[in-house]
């Protein structure tokens, strides 16, 4: 993954703490998602995904995008989310919203 994979990834996995409670070692970044939340938290994590990031997922999206890096990927071709510069950056996982 890039870096900005990376940062997008840590933020899935936030929202999926916070959010969704999932609880316990993170996943892989190649791990199956479905390994870890069933069918229902993963409908909730792409709807999440969608609010925070601001991008459409289609159910064909959410079907390929069966692990924490491809999700990652995903988003980030659709989305202008950028690296915060330095520590403490704007939005949790060092992410902030790419300028419109």
């Amino acid at each position: 993954m890039t870096p900005r994979e990376r940062a997008i990834a840590e933020e899935i996995l936030r929202i999926a703490r916070e959010e969704l409670a999932l609880e316990g070692e993170a996943p892989g970044p190649d791990e199956p998602l479905a390994a870890r939340l069933d069918s229902l938290l993963l409908l909730s994590l792409a709807v999440a995904v969608e609010d925070r990031f601001e991008v459409a997922l289609t159910d064909d999206d959410a079907a390929g995008a069966t692990t924490l890096a491809g999700l990652a990927r995903l988003v980030a071709a659709r989305t202008r989310v950028e690296l915060a510069d330095g520590a403490g950056g704007a939005g949790a996982g060092g992410l902030r919203e790419g300028e419109r």
